[in-house]
């Protein structure tokens, strides 16, 4: 058996394929009537073969086929397309689009279920792989500015990548001038901006817009400037996560301060979610807040105190039952992080065994822990 995305806008031909396809081809069907949303479910989920029409409003068959094999978890797999002309023409420009074969509609049910046999892999021939281990997303996230987000998502991001063994990638999608670049001491650009011009951006462009850090980190930048408007879509966003997962086994993300359309799209991909707070009252409260306005992603939330400046601080107990959840653990006051971020070197680089540097290293190993459970 195997499982079939099939997109189409008409609706009653796509029931009609199902019930083919299922009861007499003993398949599993995964059903999609808008050309953009099947190429996002063929990038979330690969299936074994995508059966696709050509002429869709938004996006095009033949697109779809172009982004599919573009991306290298679905560049083999096997695409026929359906079409109502049947030229020569058209079944040359299906093929020139990547599609394995062409069919022009209203198919044959006999030949449709031939050629989808012929054109799966014979499964029972090919030796089984050992899964991938699964990517890993950790999102660290305030919507109160100021409270050390970037510091701890560099200082984590930079320690994994230290550690060597590990394809570790740092997502900045601040959208008010991000500073995890700078704090790395590389040059901001390109950035994600010049991902946001595009609906789905392509697994090249989103390839090329990612910084190379000398620890072997790669890092996705946020915009110098402000970004005027929306910054990056939620379809963008979600495009742009998905491709990241299939190169890295962890991604940081720094996220927006703000639960924009971005933000909103890494919180659903995310596997775990620090929400980092100061022991003062307006971060509690936007903590407190932040915890009411996301409670449906409740049990990814796991909260981290940083302390950004010497002294006393409020008693742990007291901050757990305001937020009525524990801590997952605390970032000290380190003195040396100015100088840090003056000379564009994370502590968790120049200073390993600095305070603020281990902190990191323990909390963000609890943290992906946690996301493995």
């Amino acid at each position: 058996m195997a499982k079939i995305l099939v997109i189409d806008d008409n609706t009653e031909l796509l029931d009609l394929l199902r019930v083919l396809l299922e009861q007499r081809g003993g398949h599993q069907t995964v059903l999609s009537a808008d050309g953009t949303d099947g190429l996002l479910q063929a990038l979330a989920d690969p299936p074994d073969m995508v059966i696709s029409d050509v002429m869709m409003p938004g996006m095009s068959g033949y697109e779809i086929c172009r982004q599919l094999r573009a991306n290298p978890s679905t560049a083999s797999i096997p695409i026929i397309m359906l079409t109502a002309r049947g030229q020569s023409v058209d079944h040359q420009a299906a093929l020139d689009a990547g599609a394995d074969d062409h069919m022009v509609k209203p198919v044959d049910a006999e030949e449709l279920l031939q050629r989808v046999d012929d054109l799966l892999p014979q499964k029972e021939h090919i030796e089984p792989e050992e899964p991938p281990a699964p990517t890993r997303t950790l999102v660290l996230l305030s919507l109160r500015g100021g409270v050390g987000v970037t510091t701890l998502a560099v200082n984590v991001a930079a320690t994994l990548a230290q550690a060597g063994g590990k394809a570790v990638c740092l997502a900045d999608l601040c959208s008010s001038s991000g500073h995890a670049a700078l704090q790395l001491g590389l040059r901001p650009e390109p950035n994600w901006s010049g991902l946001a011009q595009a609906d789905i951006p392509t697994v090249d462009a989103i390839e090329a817009h990612l910084l190379q850090h000398k620890s072997s980190l790669r890092v996705l930048a946020s915009p110098v400037f402000p970004a005027v408007g929306l910054g990056l879509s939620k379809r963008a966003t979600l495009t742009t996560m998905r491709v990241l997962k299939q190169q890295f086994t962890t991604i940081i993300v720094d996220a927006p301060a703000v639960l924009n359309e971005a933000a909103m799209a890494v919180l659903e991909t995310a596997t775990v979610v620090g929400l980092v707070v100061t022991a003062e009252p307006p971060s509690i409260q936007t903590a407190v807040g932040t915890l009411r306005a996301l409670k449906q992603w409740s049990e990814k939330f796991q909260v981290i105190l940083n302390q950004v400046a010497p002294g006393p601080q409020l008693p742990q107990g007291a901050l757990e039952r305001a937020l009525k959840r524990p801590l997952v653990g605390t970032i000290p006051f380190d003195p040396a992080q100015a100088r840090a971020l003056a000379q564009g070197a994370p502590l968790a680089i120049s200073n390993p065994g600095s305070p603020l540097a281990q902190a990191a290293r323990t909390i963000g190993s609890q943290l992906l822990a946690l996301g493995n459970q």
